[in-house]
């Protein structure tokens, strides 16, 4: 299910093909996965280039992160947090629940649609059409409390910093605080609950100790030349939906 969702999606929409970002996110997303339950399924990375600030997974272990949320971060434990949410949702079947209940539906292009934006006219009428609205493409805030709470320990489990996902939810509270047009509202149509979320992942941060902190990774130079190759690259493609 998660590989024909995949294969639509990828076909859908504009994707990045720079080689050295691919291997970059692939790298990234595996050193988390690696320490998950699942495994053992083979975990896809893919950068879509929107400047829209979202992430989403389908089932079977495809991940999908917009460059505009990559633009959005200033270290490599913010990537991982939201990369090891997306893992979260996978690893705990939210992604085959919300299919199941949409009786196999075209749900991967109607998703993606939802979360980027970018769709083709044709493509965002028939996301549109599926069960009259895309509101089937959010999580619920209990999915995403729980994808949360899997994503901080994988990231920990994985030698990561855990801080990454409070200062990239708090970075993008306040940019949705100043600009209710801004490219990260999306994330918080599709995000719901970020105020408590936000309480939840402090929550979890107060019961680690300052000194295991400490030994995690934040950043890496690695981080920071992929970043810069993401900024260079050209303008992604204009938005021909309707916007949100």
């Amino acid at each position: 299910m998660g590989q024909q969702e995949a294969a639509q999606i990828n076909q859908q929409l504009p994707m990045v093909t720079d080689p050295e970002l691919n291997r970059y996110i692939n790298l990234l997303g595996d050193q988390i996965a690696s320490h998950t339950s699942r495994a053992n399924l083979d975990w896809r990375f893919f950068i879509v280039d929107s400047h829209e600030v979202n992430a989403f997974a389908v089932p079977g272990g495809f991940v999908y992160v917009n460059r505009g949320l990559i633009e959005r971060t200033d270290n490599m434990s913010e990537l991982a947090g939201v990369l090891g949410h997306e893992i979260g949702h996978v690893v705990l079947r939210h992604t085959v629940k919300q299919m199941e209940q949409m009786q196999g539906a075209n749900v991967g292009v109607a998703l993606a649609c939802t979360l980027t934006n970018i769709c083709s006219n044709q493509a965002a009428a028939a996301a549109i059409n599926v069960g009259g609205t895309a509101i089937f493409a959010k999580f619920s805030r209990t999915d995403e409390v729980q994808a949360d709470e899997g994503g901080f320990h994988n990231v920990m489990n994985a030698g990561i910093s855990p801080n990454g996902m409070l200062s990239f939810f708090q970075k993008l509270l306040a940019e949705e605080q100043q600009s209710k047009n801004s490219n990260v509202s999306s994330w918080f149509t599709d995000h719901p609950g970020t105020q408590d979320r936000i309480a939840d992942i402090q929550r979890m941060l107060a019961q680690v100790s300052a000194s295991q902190l400490r030994s995690l990774t934040t950043d890496t130079q690695a981080f920071q030349q992929m970043k810069r190759r993401v900024m260079s690259l050209p303008p992604a493609p204009r938005q021909t939906t309707s916007g949100q």
